[in-house]
This record gives structure tokens, C-alpha cells and sequence, in this order.
């Protein structure tokens, strides 16, 4: 899996592609709207309108902004943890051709108001840190 472009390898969770597929109501078309968005992140962080998440400084856990309706819903975002190790196997980058490190995927929701719950807080930390100590032997610096 070589030849990629952009500085990091996108890669989602069994969640985060669980919940696209409910958000888009499963219609490919929709999902493949939400994945080209998400793929946006390969260009970190060039990648459109985002931002970390307050509540979790240090985690590296952010938000993209998705400004495109999918699905008729509107305000939807992908919930991402930035890694900064890299995995062995892990793709280069066909530019530069360093291994690229992954920003995880988390999940991918509508957003109906401006905060965070305390429940998806710590949904998203947890999920960070299942995927820290599963691939990068609990590694809190990767």
C-alpha cells in the first residue's frame, strides 16, 4: 500500500465505518461523500475546518467540520485521534517517501448542539486509549 499522497495515512475504526454507514443512511453515494471528507485529513493540518477538542487537551483527539449535507443531516463531524509513531507496515508518502503516521478515525456523528457530552468526552478518550495500548503497546507518546 505505497503511493499515497499527503502527510498521513487515514485509517478508521470499526466504529467510525459502522456509524458512517448509519449516517449516511446507507446510501453509498452519501458514505463516499463523508469519506472523501474524512480523507481530507491525509493533508493534517491542511486539511479544512477543524480543531482539537477542549475538554481533552494533550490527547490529540480533534474535530473535522464537514460543511457538505450527507444524508440531509447537516453540522456532521469525524472525530479523529492524531498518532505520532508510526505502525511497521504503515504506507510511505510518494512524495517524500517516509512512513506516514496514522490519524485514527474515531466516529462520525451530526452534531446537534455546540458542546460535547461528558458521555462522548469520555467515549472519544477511551477509544483513544484502546487504540494506543492495542497497536502502540500503550505507548502514551505515540
Amino acid at each position: 500500500m505505497s503511493g499515497l499522497y499527503g502527510s498521513h495515512y487515514v485509517f478508521p475504526t470499526t466504529t467510525a465505518i459502522t456509524r458512517a454507514w448509519k449516517l449516511a443512511e446507507g446510501s453509498a453515494r452519501e458514505h463516499e461523500k463523508l469519506r472523501r471528507h474524512a480523507l481530507k485529513l491525509a493533508n493534517f493540518p491542511d486539511c479544512g475546518d477543524w480543531d482539537w477538542i477542549a475538554a481533552l487537551p494533550r490527547q490529540r483527539i480533534g474535530e473535522l467540520r464537514i460543511d457538505e449535507p450527507i444524508a440531509g443531516k447537516r453540522n456532521v463531524r469525524v472525530i479523529f485521534f492524531k498518532a505520532n509513531a508510526v505502525l511497521d507496515g504503515d504506507p510511505q508518502c510518494a512524495e517524500t517517501g517516509s512512513t506516514m503516521p496514522r490519524i485514527w478515525t474515531i466516529t462520525t456523528f451530526d452534531k446537534k448542539s455546540n458542546d460535547f457530552s461528558m458521555g462522548q468526552i469520555r467515549a472519544f478518550a477511551a477509544a483513544k486509549k484502546l487504540i494506543v495500548f492495542r497497536y502502540y503497546g500503550g505507548n502514551a507518546a505515540a
